[in-house]
């Protein structure tokens, strides 16, 4: 299964928080995926996708969602969750 995140801080900073969420047992796609029977925290991986030099967090969220329509991660088929418009306008 694939997530597509976007995040304005080091990736291994991101990377930390989601294998803490894995190792806690919190409530999110990545964690319950990675909890499940079948994963464990030592099957994640990661790769960029795209270095982004502009820190407008409206363009990340636009570049995340381009991404999560062309590599398919919506859930079922992946791990993101999120609507569309939230991705680009949250509440």
């Amino acid at each position: 299964m694939v997530y597509v995140g976007e995040t304005s801080r080091s990736l291994t900073e991101r990377l930390k928080e989601h294998e803490a969420d894995t190792r806690h047992h919190r409530s999110n796609p990545v964690a319950e995926h990675f909890n499940s029977r079948e994963h464990g925290v030592e099957d994640m991986g990661v790769c960029v996708l795209q270095t982004i030099t502009d820190n407008s967090d409206y363009y990340r969220k636009i570049k995340e969602l381009n991404w999560i329509q062309i590599l398919k991660t919506e859930a079922p088929k992946g791990l993101n969750t999120k609507a569309d418009s939230d991705l680009v306008w949250p509440d």
